[in-house]
């Protein structure tokens, strides 16, 4: 008996042991979810202020020294117009940019509701 090699159009025909999987959930592009961003958003602020908590307790100066140190950052925050009030002006400019958006959606979709709603004139 001779032994037969398969060849490559050979192996092509068989069906392949284990199917594509196909993708679970919506393409990214259509999922719009503010929640997950402004989570991101608390996540990283909350994670920030944790890694200065836990960088200033390894910190090679003294408690005083440290306590000193942060009033003083803290008298400069609260004295001027510093990084966080800017963020916060700035999330709130975009707060509102975006409400008049969905408004004006929201407008749009009622004034086409409202004409499919209506019955087509007959002439």
């Amino acid at each position: 008996p001779t032994l037969r090699m398969k060849n490559a159009s050979e192996k092509q025909s068989q069906p392949a042991s284990r199917p594509g999987r196909k993708p679970r959930g919506k393409p990214y592009k259509s999922v719009v979810n503010v929640q997950s961003v402004s989570a991101l958003g608390v996540g990283l602020v909350i994670g920030a202020v944790v890694g200065a908590g836990v960088a200033f307790l390894a910190a090679p100066r003294t408690g005083r020294e440290i306590r000193a140190m942060l009033g003083s950052r803290a008298g400069t925050i609260s004295r001027g117009p510093g990084v966080w009030y800017k963020l916060g002006k700035e999330l709130k400019r975009a707060a509102v940019v975006k409400r008049k958006q969905l408004e004006r959606q929201e407008a749009r979709d009622r004034v086409r509701d409202h004409a499919a709603a209506q019955p087509a004139e007959t002439v």
